[in-house]
């Protein structure tokens, strides 16, 4: 077809371009995937904790987080489906719509796509690419994870519900894929393009919760409220995949047509037009920076303060659920009640998810450089020292700004729900304890960025990492030397452990050389264009 002309070595370009994000993604999702599926043997070893399991199910909280219960936990894939289906979609959602945004609007704007179409290219071949490489990821993805599940030869996990499971991955990746290639035809950027992804992404997710807990005509109508009615493991229902599919099948004819009709760089959606007039911050260094990421930061701040109200709101089911199984004691190794224990194991996630952010917004930084936005700023009255502190100053801001916030959200909702929360000390203590790594964590993506700029990226093997010791290292009884990797290891469970003065205050030394070590790098190598 005219239109479709040259997608066979385009194909290949992309492939090679999104190789290692590709990689890192699935590889990602796989291990973690399946080392926690290799770890519910041991988590629910019998029928009593099966069914303490089930009684935390009636809460309307848990049902909204994760979705509707199924009516039989006596087997282990039923308790890994029920808890994990739900998380792994929207991770697999998010990974194709950065995917997607990144392939199609993101080139766009950077201008590779009108280079592109200047040679003998159809007008669609760069869509149609973009979603034949969205379609074979999320294809490899369903059968990384379906022969991870099946080798493992867990009871009650067989080769049916674990390619049920993946395909529910698979189609839930394809159908957000999908979607943001749509948003892409409405929108002018890559940062509008994945805004409305993820608020459709959030909108599914809400849309979904009250419809489980309440109105159940709305969980028919979020995508993400067919994921719980596979019954994975159990009745092995199809019917959602297929949804999915179909689902994702006229979302991209409409995305074809859109693409058709289109001109480069416009968007059917008009961008909001800006103040006649700057404000007095925005005409700041630090507050032009923060302008170009307050979309980014406030996302993250409302989805960690989200997520941790959420498990603060079932404490007092929890510590019903955590008294009545050994296993999952075996993880909360600080001494203290067992709310407590939950409390510090919690903060130490929500601490890994924090980095996120942190990252994100130093990474803010190598990409203006990338577009070449970078030697413009300098060719104006600003220093290196100026534009690298103010990005600097951001993200200091976010690792001491973010675990307050985490701790007054926790703490306030944990005290409505429960008369056993912990003080208000105590639970300030244990976020704020975190911040020294996370400053370390923060100066490592800085010192990347000085000296070895193409290997940034690297960052996030900390915060991958740091989640699997925090989360699976007691389960998967890995070594003392392993776990000691991760920065999160050297933190003391504060209050359940004495607060160590010389740990903070070598991790802080060590954050602030290495910000120094970073910019003097940055300072001295060559800009990118």
């Amino acid at each position: 077809m005219r239109h479709l002309q040259g997608s066979h070595w385009l194909f290949s370009i992309l492939l090679r371009q999104h190789k290692m994000r590709l990689f890192y993604w699935l590889t990602g999702l796989t291990v973690v995937i399946v080392s926690v599926a290799s770890a519910y043997p041991s988590m629910y070893e019998d029928q009593a904790d099966r069914e303490a399991y089930g009684f935390t199910m009636d809460n309307p909280t848990m049902v909204a987080m994760l979705g509707i219960g199924y009516d039989d936990y006596q087997i282990i894939g039923s308790l890994f489906a029920m808890e994990m289906l739900l998380f792994s979609a929207v991770t697999v959602a998010i990974m194709n719509i950065l995917l997607m945004a990144k392939a199609t609007r993101d080139d766009e704007e950077r201008g590779i796509l009108e280079l592109v179409r200047s040679r003998a290219v159809g007008r669609l071949s760069y869509l149609h690419v973009s979603l034949l490489l969205m379609l074979v990821t999320n294809m490899l993805l369903t059968v990384l994870l379906t022969v991870g599940i099946v080798v493992l030869q867990i009871d009650g996990m067989d080769w049916q519900g674990a390619f049920l499971y993946s395909s529910v991955l698979g189609a839930t990746g394809i159908l957000f894929g999908s979607l943001t290639a749509w948003c892409a035809q409405l929108v002018e950027t890559s940062k509008s393009t994945i805004t409305f992804s993820l608020g459709i992404l959030f909108f599914c997710y809400i849309l979904r919760a009250i419809g489980d807990v309440q109105f159940t005509a709305l969980s028919y109508i979020s995508p993400l409220g067919w994921l719980s009615r596979a019954y994975v493991f159990t009745d092995n229902d199809w019917w959602p995949v297929v949804a999915l599919l179909i689902a994702a099948v006229v979302i991209t004819l409409i995305t074809y047509y859109l693409q058709s009709i289109r001109d480069i760089d416009a968007g059917f959606l008009p961008e909001r037009k800006g103040r006649r007039t700057a404000s007095p911050i925005l005409q700041t260094t630090f507050g032009f920076v923060f302008h170009l990421q307050k979309t980014m930061i406030f996302s993250w701040l409302i989805g960690i303060l989200l997520l941790g109200s959420a498990f603060a709101a079932i404490l007092n089911e929890l510590e019903v659920f955590l008294a009545e199984n050994e296993t999952i004691q075996e993880l909360l190794t600080a001494e203290g009640s067992l709310i407590e224990q939950f409390v510090l194991l919690l903060m130490a996630m929500m601490a890994v998810f924090i980095t996120a952010p942190v990252i994100l917004s130093i990474l803010k930084l190598r990409g203006e450089e990338q577009a070449q936005r970078t030697e413009l700023l300098y060719s104006r009255s600003l220093s290196r020292l100026q534009w690298y502190m103010s990005y600097t100053l951001l993200a200091i801001l976010i690792v001491c700004i973010f675990p307050v916030l985490l701790a007054f959200s926790i703490w306030g909702i944990g005290s409505l729900t429960t008369d056993n929360m912990m003080s208000w000390q105590d639970v300030f203590g244990s976020a704020i304890i975190y911040i020294p790594a996370l400053l370390v964590v923060a100066g490592i993506t800085l010192c990347l960025l000085g000296w070895l700029p193409k290997l940034t990226s690297i960052s996030w093997i900390l915060v991958i990492y740091g989640f699997i010791v925090i989360y699976l290292g007691d389960l998967l009884d890995l070594p003392k030397g392993v776990k000691n990797l991760s920065l999160y290891e050297h933190i003391p469970a504060y209050p359940s452990e004495d607060f160590s003065l010389t740990v903070c205050l070598l991790f802080l030394l060590i954050s602030c050389l290495l910000i120094l070590f970073g910019f003097i790098g940055y300072r001295q190598r060559d800009m990118e264009g």
